[in-house]
């Protein structure tokens, strides 16, 4: 889903993290990796997405549980994050969520 707003996001997310575990923070410069293409990972990225294959963009929010943790157990006690979802903002100003594997740190 597109997004144009952290507020627009229907998710849990957060905007302030500094766990030192997380593969990304806040202002990183990320760019969307070839494990988004279909041939990959067939499907599992929408076609927005796999459009931005080696695009550029920044972090601007981190997915977390509703407490908002991005780490650790969940207020149940269970473990509920498998997969951390980083929102990156490209330059025409669309909003994506993408899983932290397939991004690396942009030069």
């Amino acid at each position: 889903m597109t997004y144009t707003s952290i507020n627009d996001i229907k998710a849990n997310v957060t905007t302030k993290w500094s766990h030192p575990n997380c593969k990304f923070q806040r202002g990183d410069r990320v760019r969307v990796n070839a494990h988004v293409l279909p041939n990959v990972i067939s499907s599992y990225f929408s076609k927005p997405i796999q459009e931005r294959a080696a695009s550029e963009g920044h972090v601007i929010a981190v997915s977390c549980t509703p407490d908002g943790k991005i780490r650790g157990r969940s207020a149940n006690g269970f473990c509920e994050r498998m997969y951390t979802r980083y929102y990156v903002q490209f330059a025409d100003k669309s909003i994506f969520g993408i899983h932290s594997h397939a991004l690396t740190l942009a030069g």
